[in-house]
């Protein structure tokens, strides 16, 4: 399930443009970023929509488009002050663990077959 979350023919096109190891340290640099991604309870509303936009583009290149397409829906919701921010940063926060599960299980395989 959690492969999924990683489009592995989105990776394998853009290695193909900026290489292999340009390729594991940017997954590498954004892995890390995404642990603490929207972490914090003191935090407002426009500090998280900041966060979910430099996070769009960022995952949407690296093949994670569920995670893309829920931090701009969640932008949307931060800037406009939309209803149950909390529920859909809990939601987020889910997604943003899975989707590092999933990016480190990818790197793991693809240390495995080298």
């Amino acid at each position: 399930m959690s492969q999924s979350l990683v489009d592995r023919a989105a990776l394998d096109e853009l290695e193909g443009v900026i290489g292999t190891e340009k390729l594991a340290r940017l997954l590498d640099r954004f892995t890390a970023s995404l642990v603490t991604a929207f972490d914090g309870a003191d935090r407002g509303e426009a500090d998280y929509a900041r966060e979910a936009h430099t996070l769009v583009s960022m995952s949407g290149m690296l093949g994670c488009a569920d995670l893309s397409q829920a931090c701009r829906n969640f932008e949307q919701t931060a800037k406009s002050g939309g209803a149950d921010l909390a529920a859909r940063l809990a939601d987020l926060r889910n997604l943003r663990d899975a989707t590092v599960t999933a990016l480190r299980n990818l790197r793991e395989d693809t240390h495995a077959a080298e």
